[in-house]
């Protein structure tokens, strides 16, 4: 079992970069014989993704895969997808954020909120997932994932477009996001937990839809599957 840890702060010692690393060493002390790892966008480089499609392409070749035993080999389900042939053409540290997605059988997000959303940093690390849209690791056995929301608080619009953008971006990679802590004023500045956090499962969507890789855009009047408990502050003005 691998676990991977995105802390989705431009910070590196911040809010998020406090809770990514209580994380970690949960996961040691609770599995210790589980592998582990961090990938921070703080000091990651990894530019937005431009659009160009080339990833759309699939290499008649895949990479060269890992030598035995190396712990970031793809997982069982990345394994047996063709992930590998769909690969991005900007040369930057996105390739090794790659290897430390395919390995992971679980994903924990720690994720601040920027005007409702996510940081730009962690926006261009979500939207550099576009080339396993291609393949067919998004209809293949989905992996859990979790989400942590930090932040200091005071925003009326809530997380809801957070979570949505945080869903929406692992789905194609061959995750599902099942569970969201809103961790919203319950850290300090110094990184120290004051509160604990409040949890919310995210209801599946139709599954015939892939977990929404490939769902229309719900109706107005429609669920869309994630029932945001923040909708009645929000519309009252009171996050």
């Amino acid at each position: 079992m691998h676990r991977l840890i995105i802390a989705g702060s431009p910070r590196a010692d911040g809010r998020s970069a406090h809770l990514a690393d209580e994380l970690f060493n949960a996961c040691i002390e609770e599995c210790p014989g589980d592998g582990v790892s961090i990938v921070s966008v703080a000091s990651t480089e990894v530019a937005p993704c431009t659009g160009c499609d080339a990833c759309r392409a699939a290499r008649p070749e895949p990479p060269a895969a890992p030598p035995e035993g190396d712990p970031l080999s793809p997982c069982a389900a990345m394994a047996a997808s063709d992930a590998a042939r769909h690969q991005c053409v900007i040369a930057d540290d996105m390739a090794e954020v790659r290897k430390h997605l395919d390995a992971a059988d679980e994903l924990i997000v720690v994720s601040p909120v920027y005007f409702a959303s996510a940081p730009a940093q962690m926006k261009a690390l979500l939207d550099r997932l576009q080339p396993y849209y291609w393949s067919d690791a998004r209809r293949g056995p989905a992996r859990p994932a979790v989400l942590h929301v930090v932040g200091e608080g005071g925003d009326p619009h809530g997380i809801g477009p957070l979570v949505g953008t945080v869903r929406s971006a692992l789905a194609v990679a061959g995750f599902r996001l099942e569970l969201v802590l809103d961790w919203v004023g319950k850290i300090d500045a110094d990184g120290e937990i004051t509160a604990e956090a409040d949890e919310y499962p995210v209801e599946p969507l139709d599954a015939a839809w892939g977990d929404g890789a490939d769902a229309p855009a719900p109706a107005e009047d429609e669920d869309d599957g994630w029932d945001d408990p923040w909708e009645d502050e929000r519309r009252d003005g009171r996050r």
